[in-house]
């Protein structure tokens, strides 16, 4: 993974066993005062430390690291002598800083780049403990500009009340953001938060707030796209975008010419280039915001943060060889009691004490798998030792083998982090997964799916109707299709679902197959596809539980009243 940052290696390399020093200086004398609350003299010469770190970094511009320093500046000289449980507080995030700064350096070294970005969450810890506004995602990506170089589109005439439809449309919005700040749903929430926001779009066209719709909604599809974590600072951003939704409620066309908090349309910028979604709206609106492209993906820069905050190099390296002695000692007794039989076994007493104490530490830092192996392998070399059993020279190559499998992993590790994903990859089994449901389960799960099968046939059909120029033979059928799933949420007992589509089907009939064709027939079908989609969100959460809450149906049913058809 490369990035456009540059680093000073040999400047780094020059300073780094003085900066680590005063490092380990400053973290000793921090905890020396921990002990000692009432020592000034102590707590003085731990801020010199932080001081002299600050100005070091500062000399060699790594980017990010300065800024931390300074961080930890501001709040260690805001400590007080004594007694007091707001600097317990303080105290343990300056150790946890004093733990990330050698671990960066370490890192810049050992990969020959830096990426201040990793360093955020760090910076954003001590700056919230002092009530100071968080840094953006953002923060560290050049975008000089977030104006759309983008030619937008004539308005159109809404044949309904403005206010009315945005309304509704925040309604909608509001709904997918609930589940979302509640981890609920996630991605079917995102998927009706986009649909929301490109209908935005369209009430906005002709403006520059239509820009910022359009943006949005192509993040929110590349957050869903991509499965992206929903961090806190994510879900205040998606809230950010309720509240520009709120005062298009309610100051109307008067903001039609406003722009945006740049630093929000900044945000959501980089977010959509840190996706990387393949869809072909994410590429338009990236370009046209004449966004840097990013050499990292998310997945790439969490793993980079995990291994800044997983164990030292050093550490790494020492657990490896100690424990590759330890396997050496083992193989050495077995090779002895294959050649000069396997009643050696009984004459080790510390081969088990061993190979015990590998399997722990195996399973400490994670390595279920190897460690399970080899536990097995210690419970057969008990029983060995415990009943002087004859062992055959093949059950001992099968001990052997287990200790080379073992060995071969640790070996792996030399070079490696221990991130969660390289752990997950060693200890995966490939094993048979098979989940009992009851026979009503498994019918009320086949309904459901018959019924996401229908609706997303009728969505086909509409689409089809709007592109050949509103020919009704791609609807002729879609009342039957409607009538099909409305029928499988009367088996199912869902009835406020099965009375919207009953009025989904009143109004194909009466309205879209009539024979005199409405002039208004595009938003006629935006907002009957409104009403589909809030059906569609709501099969999704049944999925999950039967018994969701159906609020959501009211999105639909204010859609359909909006057509002219109460539920």
């Amino acid at each position: 993974m490369s990035t456009t940052e540059t680093l000073n290696l040999a400047s780094l390399k020059m300073v780094q066993d003085e900066l680590v020093a005063t490092i380990e200086q400053s973290a000793i004398r921090l905890e020396q005062f921990s002990q000692d609350r009432n020592n000034g003299e102590l707590l003085q010469n731990c801020i010199d430390g932080i001081k002299q770190i600050r100005g070091i970094l500062s000399l060699i511009q790594l980017r990010g690291v300065d800024l931390l320093a300074e961080e930890l500046v501001i709040h260690i000289t805001d400590i007080t002598l004594g007694e007091d449980e707001k600097t317990d507080a303080k105290l343990e995030l300056l150790t946890s800083s004093f733990f990330i700064l050698p671990r960066y350096l370490e890192y810049c070294t050992q990969t020959a780049r830096s990426m201040a970005m990793l360093l955020i969450p760090h910076i954003n810890e001590l700056r919230l403990a002092r009530k100071v506004a968080p840094l953006p995602e953002s923060y560290f990506y050049p975008l000089p500009s977030v104006k759309a170089n983008r030619s937008l589109v004539a308005a159109q005439q809404l044949p309904e009340d403005l206010s009315v439809l945005v309304r509704r449309l925040r309604h909608m919005y509001q709904t997918g953001l609930l589940n979302v700040l509640k981890n609920v749903q996630t991605k079917a929430s995102l998927g009706m938060m986009t649909r929301a926001l490109q209908r935005l779009e369209a009430a906005a066209a002709g403006s520059v707030l239509s820009n910022f719709w359009w943006l949005s909604s192509a993040t929110l599809a590349a957050l869903a796209e991509k499965n992206m974590r929903l961090t806190k600072s994510r879900k205040m951003l998606l809230s950010a975008i309720e509240r520009e939704i709120k005062r298009f409620q309610f100051e109307g066309k008067a903001v039609f010419t406003r722009e945006v908090e740049p630093a929000l349309q900044k945000e959501l910028v980089y977010l959509l280039a840190l996706s990387h979604s393949e869809q072909e709206v994410s590429k338009t609106v990236l370009s046209a915001y004449g966004m840097p492209s990013l050499s990292y993906t998310e997945a790439e820069l969490a793993r980079e943060m995990e291994f800044l905050n997983g164990p030292s190099a050093n550490t790494i390296s020492s657990m490896v060889a100690v424990l590759t002695d330890e396997l050496h000692s083992t193989k050495n007794i077995l090779e002895r009691a294959a050649q000069g039989g396997a009643e050696l076994l009984s004459e080790s007493p510390e081969l088990l004490e061993t190979l015990k104490k590998v399997a722990d530490i195996l399973s400490i830092v994670g390595l279920v798998s190897p460690s399970n192996s080899l536990k097995q392998e210690i419970e057969k070399i008990a029983v060995w030792q415990a009943n002087h059993t004859p062992v055959t020279p093949d059950e001992l190559l099968v001990v052997a083998d287990t200790l080379l499998y073992v060995e071969s992993t640790i070996a792996g590790l030399h070079n490696a982090n221990l991130s969660d994903e390289k752990v997950a990859q060693i200890n995966a089994l490939s094993r048979d997964a098979a989940m009992a449901n009851n026979q009503i389960a498994e019918a009320e799960k086949i309904v459901i799916d018959e019924a996401e099968a229908g609706l997303s046939m009728v969505k086909r059909a509409l689409t089809a109707f709007a592109e050949s120029n509103y020919d009704k033979g791609h609807i002729r059928n879609i009342s039957g299709i409607l009538d099909s799933v409305r029928g499988g949420m009367f088996l199912l007992g869902l009835s406020r679902a099965a009375n919207v589509l009953a009025g989904c089907m009143r109004f194909v009939d009466e309205d879209l197959l009539a024979s005199d064709q409405h002039p208004a027939v595009q938003h006629l079908l935006e907002t009957f596809a409104d009403a589909v989609i809030s059906l569609e969100y709501y099969l999704d959460a049944i999925k999950l539980d039967k018994n969701a809450d159906t609020s959501v149906l009211q999105i639909a049913e204010e859609s359909l009243q909006a057509l002219g058809y109460n539920v």
